[in-house]
């Protein structure tokens, strides 16, 4: 076992990380395993361990947590949350620390702090919530329905994948002036291949809809 130095340590990092939306569950945590036993994202790779992170932050190990690819691929099938016996959401502390992240990359403002300016977080619940938008949270960002997009014959830089991912990460002006989220149709290649089955036709529907719903248009010149 690793010995921790405590200058490494950052004591408030669990608080901030419950303090973000979703994020209040890592509190309960008592790391008895019960997720990771549960979690599917473990057969991919036995280093995508929900327990070591939770643990880790909890310990304060804040650079080991956000450098850990866990928390992006984290999808949300609650397995983990169907045997947890705090019902600890791992998948809404995973998007907490996510956000925990994107601010950490962000610049100061004219006070110092750190500024989520350039980023909507509520961005992806807002999709989610919608019907056309609700299997977001199925998507793990495999890249399958990249991979089968015959929209790619068009232009190779067309990936759904990277849409999602713009979503979950809260880039909403890309997201919205992502070309493929207007092209996207309903061949329905992506969801025979999709193992979660999720319907990218229809996100792109909801991404549309939020578009126009905030005002935004696109600009076309012939």
């Amino acid at each position: 076992m690793d010995i921790i130095d405590s200058r490494t340590v950052d004591p408030q990092f669990k608080f901030q990380i419950a303090n973000e939306e979703g994020g209040e569950g890592i509190l309960k945590c008592f790391a008895c395993g019960a997720c990771t036993a549960r979690c599917p994202e473990m057969d991919v790779k036995p280093e995508w361990n929900p327990r070591v992170i939770i643990r880790k932050a909890l310990l304060g190990l804040k650079d080991e947590v956000l450098s850990s690819e866990f928390f992006w691929i984290c999808s949300a099938h609650y397995r983990c949350l169907e045997k947890c016996p705090q019902k600890v959401n791992v998948k809404e502390v995973m998007n907490a620390v996510r956000d925990a992240r994107l601010l950490e990359e962000q610049g100061e403002d004219i006070t110092g702090k750190k500024s989520k300016r350039y980023l909507d977080l509520s961005f992806k619940y807002k999709i989610s919530e919608t019907e056309a938008g609700k299997d977001l949270y199925e998507c793990f960002s495999c890249g399958t329905c990249t991979a089968g997009c015959p929209e790619r014959e068009l232009d190779p830089l067309y990936s759904p994948r990277k849409v999602i991912k713009n979503v979950l990460l809260g880039m909403k002006d890309p997201v919205f002036c992502n070309k493929f989220v207007e092209i996207c149709s309903s061949h329905h290649q992506c969801l025979t291949q999709c193992p979660q089955g999720v319907e990218i036709p229809k996100l792109m529907n909801a991404i549309k809809n939020i578009a126009i719903k905030e005002g935004y248009h696109r600009t076309t010149k012939e």
